[in-house]
């Protein structure tokens, strides 16, 4: 444990110059990561697909899992390409052909009763086409955006576990057709940000289906001021070594306090300073020792890779609550801690999952490196 700790935290923010040669110029990080997610698009526009180099890979059934992946995967391309601070013309048609892409592939569906992946893609499609119409209420396929985004709001409510929050497996042993097993913190969080996008732009979304939701995510703080991985867990033992301590739980602390923040249940800024603390400082050597760990929740705390740049895109998202002096401070720790992902193509992953990877990280690297980017110049 210690040296993979210690190796972990060589690649962790430093102050001073020591590390700065681990990372590139902010400006080239990112035009390389747009240039790599423009030559990466597949011909139909979308990003990702099923084939893989590796002999392991996570339980994805086909076709209706890979759908999902790949539908999850373009919108959140879509929306970095459209947030970053370096665009061009073919990034743009790029961003386009995303959209096009998931207007034509949206009606994702589950393979069965164990896998309801569906849901991420049903959260990053809502965030995408709300962002979209907010920033371009006039785009000729408005009208259809918000089809779309009416069709993916009936179909979370398909999808709402009984608890009220949205889960992305059902493991009991007796399934149904509405998920009965327990949901996922940090999913219904992601649901929960795609509708608030949602309903910004036009598209009326059921208060009750938005309130069980939120009161799923509340259940799910612990004492400790963290959030379990699902409601299954709230009754654990919070000190536990496992997912659900402070330490496992330092990715998901981001993207729950924002799903409650956007539907307005208040926390208080002390809340907010923590869980910042907690991922870009106090706990950040042990979500970069689970990085490229092939199994699901090998490392320390029981965290698993692909943990860290969805942890980090939603820091990114919760710290535009802060004053600017205080967001100024941890925006040298955000930008580092992403650019431990970075590799010599421009390109950024956490966690190998069939060639989705890839894509998804770039993504959520562009996406957080252009909040850093807002907020330094």
């Amino acid at each position: 444990m210690i040296p993979a700790l210690l190796l972990a935290a060589a690649a962790l923010p430093q102050d001073g110059a020591a590390a700065d040669f681990l990372h590139p110029p902010r400006a080239v990080a990112i035009r390389q990561a747009v240039e790599w997610l423009v030559a990466h698009q597949r011909p139909d526009g979308a990003w990702g697909s099923h084939e893989s180099p590796r002999p392991i890979e996570v339980l994805c059934s086909v076709p209706g899992s890979h759908q999902v992946f790949r539908v999850a995967t373009t919108a959140l391309c879509v929306m970095a390409l459209d947030h970053s601070p370096y665009r061009t013309a073919a990034s743009r048609a790029a961003a386009d052909r995303g959209i096009d892409a998931i207007l034509r592939e949206h009606e994702v569906k589950r393979v069965d009763l164990m896998e309801h992946y569906t849901v991420w893609a049903l959260g990053y499609t809502l965030q995408c086409l709300g962002e979209r119409l907010l920033a371009a209420p006039d785009d000729p396929r408005a009208e259809e955006m918000r089809a779309v985004c009416r069709r993916m709001v009936e179909k979370l409510g398909r999808y709402q576990c009984l608890d009220g929050g949205w889960g992305y497996l059902s493991l009991q042993e007796f399934k149904t057709y509405q998920p009965s097993f327990t949901s996922m913190s940090f999913t219904t969080a992601t649901c929960l940000i795609g509708l608030e996008r949602a309903r910004r732009a036009g598209v009326e979304v059921p208060a009750e289906m938005v309130r069980r939701a939120v009161d799923s995510v509340d259940r799910c703080e612990t004492a400790m001021k963290s959030f379990t991985y699902g409601e299954l867990w709230r009754r654990s033992r919070p000190n536990s070594p496992s997912v659900n301590h402070s330490i496992g739980a330092a990715c998901r602390g981001p993207a729950c306090l924002e799903s409650l923040l956007v539907w307005d249940r208040a926390r208080p800024r002390a809340d907010l300073v923590r869980a910042l603390d907690r991922l870009l400082i106090d706990h950040a050597a042990y979500q970069v020792a689970a990085l490229r760990r092939p199994i699901p929740h090998e490392s320390h705390y029981a965290i698993s890779g692909y943990f860290y740049l969805y942890g980090y895109y939603h820091a990114a998202l919760l710290q535009r609550r802060l004053p600017l002096a205080e967001r100024r401070r941890y925006a040298p720790y955000l930008e580092r801690a992403v650019n431990v992902c970075r590799q010599p193509d421009g390109s950024y992953w956490d966690y190998p999952l069939y060639s989705y990877h890839k894509p998804y990280g770039t993504a959520f690297a562009l996406l957080a490196l252009s909040e850093v980017d807002e907020i330094l110049g």
